[in-house]
Formats: C-alpha cells, sequence, structure tokens
C-alpha cells in the first residue's frame, strides 16, 4: 500500500469486485475512488484526458501470457508505469445457491479467466463457454439467473458479493497462479527509491539488432525480467520488443539506455519504479 497515492480515483477495467479492484486497492489502499471502465483502452484514454488520477491494467498472467494490446496502449497513448503489483488468483465455478455441476449450461467469464481455466472447460460436455468484459459483471448476471443454468469462473471475493456458491473450487490450470499489473499515471511520478525500469525499442531489420542490445545489458550488470516482442500496428512485418530491466544504480540504468540509443531505430522509457517482488 503506497500512503502517498490514497485518496485518488483510479480507472479499471471491469466492476467493483473484479480482480482489477482487488490490485488496485491492494497496490493504493481501501480509501480510492474505483472508477470502473469497459475495456482497457477507455481505462487509458480516461488517465489521457484526465478523467482519472492512475489507471491500473494487467499486464500478464502466469497461464495465460502476456496481454500484447497492453503494451500498445501505454506507448501509444503516451503514458507512465509508476509501479507494479502482483495478485494471486484464485478461480472457482460459481452458480446461485443450490446449483449442481450437472444443471450448468453455460459458463460465462473474462477471456483472461476462461484461458487459465481449459483443462477444467475441456472435460464439460453439452456447456457453453462465453466470453464476457470482467469476472464481476458475469457474476452478476448469474446472480440474475432465473433458471439455475448459468455460472461464473471467477474468484471468491465476487462470489460473496453476489451471493454466489462454489459448485466446484480450484478450476484454474495452475496453482498458484497470478496476474500482474502495471500502475499508469499521465505524469513521471518517479519512486525515490526506483530498481526497476520499463522500456520499448524497436530495432534496425539486420542480423544481431537484438543480440547486440542483449551484450550492452549483459555488460552493464543488468537483469532483464521481460522480454516481450509486440507487433507494430499497420506494419505486420516490424516488431517493437517490450523491456522491464532490474537495475541497482539508476545512473547505470540511465547510461545503458544512452548507450542502446545509437544501436536501435528507436527506444522509449516507459517507466522508472519500485518493483514488486514475485509471489512464490
Amino acid at each position: 500500500m503506497n500512503e502517498i497515492m490514497r485518496n485518488h480515483v483510479i480507472a479499471i477495467q471491469g466492476s467493483v469486485s473484479s480482480f482489477h479492484d482487488l490490485a488496485a486497492k491492494k497496490y493504493f489502499g481501501e480509501d480510492v475512488t474505483i472508477l470502473e471502465c469497459g475495456s482497457f483502452k477507455e481505462v487509458c484514454d480516461k488517465l489521457e484526458n484526465n478523467k482519472v488520477d492512475y489507471g491500473i491494467i494487467a499486464i500478464e498472467n502466469k497461464v495465460a501470457g502476456s496481454i500484447l494490446l497492453n503494451y500498445q496502449l501505454i506507448d501509444t497513448h503516451n503514458l507512465h508505469i509508476i509501479g507494479e503489483t502482483y495478485l494471486p488468483i484464485e478461480l472457482q465455478l460459481l452458480a446461485k445457491p443450490g446449483t449442481k455441476l450437472g444443471d450448468i449450461r453455460e459458463i460465462i467469464s473474462h477471456p483472461m479467466a476462461l484461458g487459465q481455466s481449459q483443462l477444467f472447460l475441456s472435460s464439460l460436455d453439452n456447456v457453453v463457454v462465453s466470453e464476457f468484459k470482467d469476472t464481476a459483471t458475469s457474476a452478476k448476471l448469474v446472480s440474475e439467473d432465473r433458471e439455475n443454468k448459468l455460472a461464473v469462473i471467477a474468484g471468491p471475493t465476487v462470489g460473496k458479493t453476489y451471493g454466489l456458491e462454489v459448485v466446484k473450487d480450484n478450476v484454474g490450470d495452475e496453482n498458484p497462479n497470478f496476474t500482474r499489473f502495471y500502475i499508469l499515471s499521465k505524469g513521471a511520478d518517479f519512486d525515490a527509491h526506483p530498481n526497476k525500469g520499463s522500456v520499448t525499442l524497436k530495432t534496425h531489420n539486420h542480423v544481431g539488432g537484438l543480440s547486440d542490445i542483449l551484450v550492452v545489458l549483459k555488460e552493464a550488470n543488468l537483469n532483464l525480467t521481460k522480454i516481450q516482442s509486440v507487433p507494430i500496428p499497420k506494419n505486420p512485418s516490424s516488431y517493437a520488443f517490450h523491456l522491464d530491466i532490474e537495475f541497482e544504480d539508476k545512473k547505470v540504468f540511465d547510461e545503458t539506455i544512452s548507450k542502446l540509443a545509437p544501436l536501435v531505430e528507436s527506444i522509449k522509457v516507459l517507466g522508472i519504479y519500485k518493483g514488486e517482488s514475485l509471489p512464490i
């Protein structure tokens, strides 16, 4: 919890009690106003247009992998990454009280939750699986289902909020599982003691372009914790690379970015912040 960032309006993708809501309150504390958004783009739009103070978006899940669109949104909206947080993900099959597994004819949830539950879903017969905008809104629809044929894959908090019961526990493909979220700001709110930087760059189109970058990072003794290729819109043959880099001395990080600049077509620091330890 970051005391200096309390009492602000935070844009999230989804509804109250969703995983984004839980992640926002884990990072900022309970004393915040949550603005619900229907998409990740809407979160970034609200932030870019000064409608909120901060935004939070999921960037990767241990099982489902990275959300490539969100890397693009951060860059194209000129937003800054000012922090990160990890949220343990516990997934349950939830329905109205008294509903049995054999009664269910449709399961709804956010695409990420469904993607993390493929082994369970593939074991079911005669059940339709439908994507919806977030787990909390899906749970609300289930709570209003008069025929008791609808269920949702979501977390325990959602079940308690909407009065649902657990039909089957631990339906996720892997346990423990977690999702990583970026904390976004329109301004560069630098932490006083940062140890992590996020960078996007585009290499020149020649052999060894990426390996040259990795050599510079190795010589600087910087730890590359994430490298993700991201398609460039309207240029399908080209890719940008997103790098998360840990450092002990910000001066070394800054000097390394300066050394990389002549080696690439473009480079942009998306954020310098205090990294959070990976949950075990």
